[in-house]
């Protein structure tokens, strides 16, 4: 469910940094919420591990048990962006090991696509076009969309640090910075007394360069003995989306075709691969030198 979050902030953020909704300079980092995250003071007692704090968060969303035991997942959303007034829907379909596919619709953007068969990573949209994504924005997308990774964070995350204690909405939580295999940094922040996910900071490659993004979690309720959170606020590009779950599934069929790989897209990767690899750079021809001048004979 942790990776499912990811997932769902990364395909927001994206949304956000599209070009119709781009706001002052296009890198700038995002805000936090006003009131929604205050850093505390120091906390007396010692800090706990984050293995700990990572542990106490699936035992509070439903335990490994029962995360293991789900086989797909699949979740509508309604979307709005108060500065602008405009409103949107989002579905997701997910199934293992990384099997996704997310379909966002919002006005003066139109329809965005984006799916994974586990291998190729893919977007469509009228203002990019139909794309293959790769390095870091195949890598985020593939970690945002793995099936219920949560219980192989150890296998994720080359480094976890509790670095201290913040306020998100006046209730403290721990602060975890985690470092993927890739070096890519997130931090997320957990309620201290619940061990629920309730914030996380992030910065993710787009077509835009990199976005920073912050998003909060809350209204979490269970959806087949599994604790999802129903309200997500993502915070990008100084523009704020709030995401609502109207309706989540978990086990229900998806048919494979879902999961298909795109006429366009097929199309797209058949000319990549025909394509000759790009020539190696070659070597720098070294410098002559000069050979030093023979000594004067006495």
């Amino acid at each position: 469910m942790n990776r499912f979050l990811s997932g769902l902030a990364l395909v927001s953020s994206i949304v956000c940094g599209a070009p119709a909704f781009a706001a002052g300079d296009p890198a700038a980092p995002a805000q936090a919420t006003p009131g929604a995250t205050t850093p505390a003071a120091k906390p007396a007692e010692p800090l706990p591990e984050a293995k700990a704090i990572m542990e106490k968060f699936l035992a509070a969303i439903g335990g490994v048990e029962r995360l293991k035991q789900v086989k797909s997942r699949q979740v509508a959303l309604n979307m709005e962006m108060p500065s602008a007034g405009l409103k949107g829907r989002m579905q997701i379909y997910q199934m293992p090991p990384a099997m996704a596919y997310a379909e966002t619709e919002l006005a003066q953007i139109g329809k965005v696509m984006q799916g994974s068969d586990g291998e190729t990573v893919w977007e469509s949209s009228l203002i990019s076009g139909t794309r293959i994504l790769k390095g870091a924005e195949k890598a985020a997308f593939l970690r945002g969309m793995r099936f219920n990774a949560d219980y192989d964070y150890q296998d994720l995350f080359k480094s976890m640090t509790t670095t201290g204690v913040e306020a998100i909405d006046k209730r403290p939580a721990y602060v975890v910075e985690l470092v993927t295999s890739d070096d890519t940094k997130e931090t997320r922040l957990f309620d201290k007394e619940s061990g629920l996910l309730v914030g996380m900071r992030s910065t993710n490659k787009s077509q835009m360069g990199e976005i920073a993004s912050e998003t909060i979690f809350s209204d979490y309720r269970e959806v087949g003995g599994i604790k999802m959170p129903f309200r997500m606020a993502v915070k990008a590009m100084q523009i704020e989306m709030i995401t609502t779950v109207e309706k989540a599934e978990l086990d229900t069929p998806i048919p494979a075709e879902r999961f298909a790989l795109p006429d366009e897209v097929q199309a797209l990767l058949a000319k990549q691969q025909a394509e000759p690899p790009a020539p190696a750079t070659p070597a720098p021809t070294p410098t002559p030198t000069t050979p030093p001048a023979p000594a004067d004979k006495k």
